[in-house]
């Protein structure tokens, strides 16, 4: 069982984590394409799949968002 405080807690690190997390990643493999020797069809389909990373992340951080709104509404303290 875990507070609500906690568990409100908890989220907010995971979420900061994984936007962190994916953001280096990403300008990372960006940077590494720059001086790639790559055909320029794999880069892209790389970039394409960067993109579509950040785009899923954006819909996570729409339902993490949903997710806290819902614990910090609801009286309930332990979950």
């Amino acid at each position: 069982m875990i507070e609500k405080k906690e568990l409100l807690k908890k989220i907010s690190a995971i979420e900061q984590s994984e936007e962190s997390v994916i953001a280096i990643y990403s300008n990372h493999i960006q940077n590494v394409l720059r001086y790639s020797t790559l055909d320029e069809k794999v880069q892209s389909r790389i970039l394409t799949m960067l993109q579509k990373l950040d785009v899923d992340m954006q819909t996570q951080k729409s339902y993490t968002k949903a997710l806290i709104e819902s614990i910090e509404k609801n009286s309930k303290d332990v979950y």
